[in-house]
């Protein structure tokens, strides 16, 4: 992932990126570069230099389910809720062996059980739902920056802001909704490719909202504009950055196979977010990429997705 210095887009949200960026007080550790990657150890990252050549071996093997597997069911559990598509379970080669150092190892995870997740990214209009029902505190209104509210996806959330909504989901349906693990995420872009996308190799401004290559120009389209993945999924690249539940971590040498998400304890400095954003180039939202920010930073290009397991 290439991180960029650039200065949101209003003085809260600037003054957040500032103080994160310049190691200000309270502000936390400043988000690594790419070139921070490599003060690996030297066992580490042969380490991971190992296990990509193996993997290598296997990320063209076919994936499963297919990406020609039939449509997933879908439903909603509240007039109100986003509309989930059902995901089989099935396993794939997660990461790249060509991409950044914190996409390697590629390595081959199990979906062990069907889970559900967002048919779309989280939008205006439902998280308007969670604060007029008294949920989504404090964030209740987000700044849209006068691109439009409705059926956009909500931006200058938080991982923190995540939680409300999702406590507030749970609590109105009585099912337990989370964030997708960043191993959840990727298969359901994925959707049964081996691809840097789940269109093939390259894409267009046809197939996702990205950077046009002026930082900063451009902003958020409404859901649903491009077509959907293999399996019914929208925006899975570009867009806004989603955030995952994973603790982000700087290779995948200690991911687990299982699909779970990567969250040691006692806690988390940054958590990880994927799929790119508007402001992103290509290389920035392939299915693979990964970004990270601290728990409480909140963005003109950072929304969420939700999930929740199937009983």
């Amino acid at each position: 992932m290439h991180y960029l210095g650039r200065i949101p887009m209003t003085f809260a949200a600037g003054a957040v990126l500032l103080a994160t960026l310049t190691g200000g007080a309270g502000a936390g550790p400043p988000i690594p570069s790419q070139s921070d990657h490599a003060l690996l150890s030297d066992a580490r990252l042969a380490e991971a230099s190992s296990l990509s050549d193996l993997a290598s071996t296997k990320i063209a093997e076919t994936q499963t389910p297919p990406a020609n597997a039939p449509r997933q069911h879908t439903f909603r559990d509240c007039s109100q809720c986003p509309e989930m598509v059902e995901i089989p379970a099935g396993r794939f080669m997660m990461g790249s062996t060509d991409g950044d150092n914190d996409e390697k190892p590629a390595h081959e995870v199990t979906i062990a059980k069907p889970f559900a997740i967002g048919k779309f990214e989280v939008t205006f209009d439902e998280w308007g739902a969670c604060a007029a029902d008294g949920g989504c505190m404090p964030n209740t209104k987000p700044d849209d920056y006068e691109w439009g509210r409705g059926r956009r996806p909500v931006i200058n959330i938080s991982w923190n802001d995540s939680q409300t909504y999702l406590a507030w989901l749970s609590q109105k349906t009585g099912k337990t909704y989370r964030l997708l693990t960043e191993a959840e995420w990727e298969y359901a872009a994925r959707a049964g490719t081996t691809t840097k996308f789940a269109f093939g190799d390259e894409i267009t401004h046809e197939q996702a909202q990205f950077s046009y290559g002026k930082p900063g120009v451009g902003q958020t389209v409404e859901v649903g504009t491009f077509a959907p993945n293999a399996w019914g999924l929208y925006d899975m690249h570009g867009n806004v950055w989603e955030w995952v539940q994973d603790c982000y971590y700087i290779n995948y040498v200690q991911a687990p196979n299982d699909g779970s998400a990567f969250d040691p304890p006692p806690g988390c400095i940054y958590r990880s977010l994927r799929g790119g954003s508007w402001d992103y180039a290509p290389y920035d939202i392939r299915s693979a990429a990964r970004y990270k920010l601290p728990a409480s930073t909140k963005l003109e290009e950072t929304g969420l997705r939700v999930a929740r397991s199937l009983e």
